[in-house]
């Protein structure tokens, strides 16, 4: 392969990457926003909103190691089938929660209400369930 061969594949892919990063993360925010307007969620500036979903990834990334290690332990655990599946969905949806929280707590720009944080959790929680693919995978039946 030529080096030119080389480069044009390394930009296109870059490319490919920061167009999927920037629509993954356009539809959470715009999906935030249309929410927010819905419940009553004040913020100050789109920028105050922008930073609001910055911070849950990056502190939702964190809560995810934790959620990951606690649901290990839960699938080892000798539980029946539909107990396990509300434990992780408790854990999950709790969470979800903390990570709102705590954003909520941190940023001065943005003021949800207790009841707009617990709405946001279960949004968040239940579109993380929808495209789940882990779940899909287990319950598939054979053919």
């Amino acid at each position: 392969m030529k080096s030119s061969e080389r480069i044009f594949i390394l930009i296109a892919m870059t490319l490919l990457i920061a167009v999927s990063a920037a629509v993954v993360f356009g539809g959470l925010y715009f999906g935030l926003a249309g929410f927010f307007y819905l419940i009553g969620v004040t913020y100050e500036s789109n920028g105050t909103l922008l930073l609001f979903v910055f911070y849950c990834i990056l502190i939702g990334i964190i809560f995810e190691i934790i959620e990951k290690v606690i649901l290990f332990f839960l699938m080892k655990s000798n539980l029946q089938a539909r107990k396990k599946f509300i434990w992780m969905a408790l854990v999950k949806l709790a969470l979800t929660w903390m990570v709102i929280h705590t954003v909520n707590e941190w940023m001065t720009g943005i003021t949800l209400t207790g009841f707009a944080e617990i709405l946001t959790a279960i949004l968040i929680f239940s579109v993380d369930i929808v495209f789940d693919d882990e779940q899909k995978k287990d319950h598939r039946r054979p053919l």
